[in-house]
């Protein structure tokens, strides 16, 4: 018996450990070049049905997820949509667009059900002389003193870097199809 108190006891204090030492933030970042311009790609990050529908890669994860759109502001500052998914492809939450700049950039609040809340930027590129523009999709959220959610953040870009970079990947064969 006492054995078993001194395992779970150790555990618990690496656990602590581990937690309290690892990053309040956790971070991810993505990018990728698009073969278009700011005025082709902002539509796509500044209006919400255009991310659900055309690029986004929890839609294609869920392609049950419900989805609803507040009607009074379609895009823009303002902007929000819940999503209602298999818990295990893509859960609960909705996504808020807290700040806009035209041709680019497009800040987003989400709010997870019973995970919690993060922040995520898309930003878009100067438009470079051969015609391609850099998209950057961020994502950050923070722990706090919490060091179960501090040890989930460490592994946040494998949870999620794929997703991003599948999005962009839509995102781009979209813009450029035209």
């Amino acid at each position: 018996m006492w054995t078993a108190v001194i395992v779970i006891t150790a555990f618990l204090v690496l656990f602590l450990i581990l937690g309290f030492t690892s990053p309040r933030y956790a971070r991810v970042s993505r990018s990728v070049l698009i073969k278009s311009t700011p005025e082709q790609v902002f539509p796509q990050l500044n209006n919400l049905q255009n991310f659900v529908y055309n690029w986004s890669p929890w839609t294609e994860r869920d392609p049950d997820m419900k989805v609803k759109f507040m009607p009074d502001v379609p895009e823009g500052v303002g902007a929000v949509y819940e999503w209602h998914g298999h818990p295990k492809k893509v859960g609960r939450g909705a996504m808020t667009i807290l700040e806009s700049v035209d041709n680019r950039s497009v800040k987003t609040l989400l709010a997870f059900t019973g995970r919690g809340l993060a922040t995520a930027w898309m930003e878009i590129g100067e438009d470079a002389d051969d015609g391609l523009v850099e998209v950057t999709w961020r994502f950050e959220s923070d722990g706090k003193n919490n060091p179960g959610a501090r040890l989930i953040g460490r592994m946040m870009d494998r949870f999620i870097g794929p997703d991003f970079q599948r999005g962009l990947e839509r995102l781009k064969a979209h813009c450029e199809k035209g």
